[in-house]
């Protein structure tokens, strides 16, 4: 051995006794469990949130706000996920009026536009 082995100093980490799994993370799992779950939900509530605004609002929108709040149970704060949900079945909604109201229109402006007598 050399004299090295008989110094004070501080053992390297390879040297150390194995650490408990509580302790040990690695750099990429540095959130464990709820925090994890949590980052998570908030996540998935602004991606739904987003695809709400494009496809499907009446199913992205409220699995956005589902997302959310589940994310604020965890502690975790998803008011952009919440919003766009929200947003999305908004602006759905109101496209689906204003289809109504187009067609109501159109039919409106159609049946006067010819007599009662008259087939078409």
């Amino acid at each position: 051995m050399s004299s090295y082995s008989t110094q004070n100093r501080a053992p390297y980490p390879s040297e150390q006794p194995f650490a408990t799994a509580s302790t040990r993370r690695s750099p990429g799992m540095s959130h464990a469990g709820s925090d994890y779950e949590g980052k998570r939900a908030a996540q998935l509530s602004l991606a739904y949130g987003v695809l709400g605004m494009f496809l499907f609002w009446f199913v992205f929108g409220p699995l956005a706000i589902s997302s959310a709040n589940k994310a604020e149970r965890m502690g975790e704060p998803a008011a952009g996920g919440r919003l766009l949900g929200w947003v999305a079945i908004i602006l759905g909604a109101l496209s689906i009026l204003l289809i109504i109201g187009w067609v109501l229109f159109f039919a409106a402006a159609f049946s006067s536009a010819f007599p009662s007598g008259m087939s078409v």
